[in-house]
């Protein structure tokens, strides 16, 4: 007789996520409603209030996107470790949110320049200590998960800010700039008290490492991390700051709405509702993507899909390729924000997420600083189309770089609970 069958095992349930996940999450989603209120009208701002060209809007950008990066290696060792770093990375969020909302004030490009890169400073600061409490937080098993939610509320609050400055424009014209500056303050001040008053952190309370302990110098890195860091740079110089492909589109639409300034504004923010509409929809799915897929397979994807943006800016295509690009650009934020995240939270140890943080956020600071420039030079002073075009060939090196990853992946971090 046969033995009895014994039942099939329970599926391993899920474990919940953990409350500073949902915190540092909800910090995100007010801090991005603050700045993207000032991000998407800030080329037109530029272009058409101060006068500006496109080399002066991608000089702004790529700065601002420097400064961010290159104050992350420094936050990326005792700023994010140990105790008072939550206090820190409030920090962080309010130096961003003063910043942009003293734009208010600026009379010339230079002050933008200034104001933009301190509030991009401020960000820097936050963004290693805000990933490390997200890896430190989440098993390895669920890194994918805890960063696509929270970049998933991250770009909840840039559609909020989208939509507000569009708001503000119908309701008052293109001459809401300035007071869409100064409410922009609000959501920014509701992201500081989150972050300092809610976040837990029970991790960086507890933890051992002090001083630059928690840093690792270059020639520490593992060799694939190095690969990996210098893919990125490649990629780097091929990308550029969304604020340049809505001008890009402006400049398309502009003849076709007969010179309405107003109408044109909308319209590509409309686009830009619509970028970060698919960025937030997309975001949480593919950080549970990212959990099983682990390796840089989407990474490669991410990059792929920026020369596809490139290709669409090409400016043959008209106003459809136009819409095409941001809904592409959507896409590719969602898979490489998530995918790198938790791709390198997943692997480097839970004392060295910080510096490793900071090293990706520094070596992509520098490049797409170049990456920007370049594009914006080619642009203004060239052709368009050679910007976009040499664009597209980079980000498609860099993902041909990343091939010997996806053939020999590297260990994973040993496996821990959330805390």
């Amino acid at each position: 007789m046969d033995a009895p069958k014994s039942p099939p095992a329970a599926p391993t349930p899920r474990e919940p996520i953990p409350h500073d996940v949902w915190s540092v999450s909800a910090a995100s989603l007010f801090s991005d409603w603050s700045y993207e209120m000032v991000l998407g009208v800030l080329p037109f701002f530029l272009a058409f209030t101060l006068a500006a060209s496109p080399f002066v809007v991608g000089l702004i950008s790529g700065c601002a996107d420097f400064a961010q990066s290159g104050v992350q290696n420094f936050a990326g060792g005792a700023w994010a470790s140990g105790p008072g770093r939550r206090a820190r990375g409030a920090l962080g969020y309010l130096t961003t949110t003063v910043g942009h909302g003293l734009l208010a004030l600026a009379v010339v490009w230079p002050e933008v320049l200034a104001l933009r890169v301190a509030a991009w400073t401020g960000r820097g600061s936050r963004q290693p200590v805000k990933k490390a409490i997200l890896a430190n937080a989440s098993s390895t098993e669920e890194q994918g998960r805890s960063f696509g939610l929270e970049q998933a509320m991250d770009s909840v609050g840039a559609v909020l800010g989208t939509a507000s400055a569009i708001g503000l424009i119908l309701w008052g014209g293109v001459g809401e700039f300035r007071e869409d500056f100064a409410l922009s303050v609000l959501p920014g001040i509701a992201a500081v008290l989150i972050f300092y008053l809610v976040v837990r952190d029970r991790a960086g309370r507890s933890s051992p490492y002090r001083g630059r302990r928690g840093w690792v110098p270059w020639a520490d890195l593992p060799p694939w991390f190095r690969t990996f860091l210098f893919a990125e740079i490649v990629f780097g110089l091929g990308y550029f700051n969304i604020l340049l492909a809505l001008l890009r589109v402006g400049d398309e639409l502009l003849p076709a709405a007969g010179g309405s300034l107003s109408e044109v504004v909308v319209t590509a923010l409309l686009l830009y509702l619509v970028y970060n509409l698919i960025f937030s929809g997309l975001s949480y799915p593919v950080g549970r993507w990212a959990d099983r897929i682990p390796g840089v397979g989407l990474i490669i994807v991410s990059f792929a899909l920026f020369a596809v943006v490139d290709f669409l800016l090409l400016g043959f295509g008209g106003v459809v390729a136009s819409v095409l690009a941001f809904v592409v650009a959507g896409v590719q934020v969602a898979v490489q924000g998530v995918s790198e995240s938790s791709w390198v939270g997943r692997h480097m140890p839970a004392e060295s997420a910080g510096s490793a943080f900071g090293w990706l956020g520094t070596v992509q600071g520098f490049a797409i600083l170049g990456g920007t420039l370049l594009a914006g030079a080619l642009w203004a002073y060239v052709s368009a189309p050679l910007a976009f075009g040499l664009s597209a060939a980079f980000c498609l090196l860099g993902a041909v770089l990343l091939v010997p990853l996806l053939a020999r992946p590297p260990e994973p971090r040993a496996a821990r609970v959330a805390q």
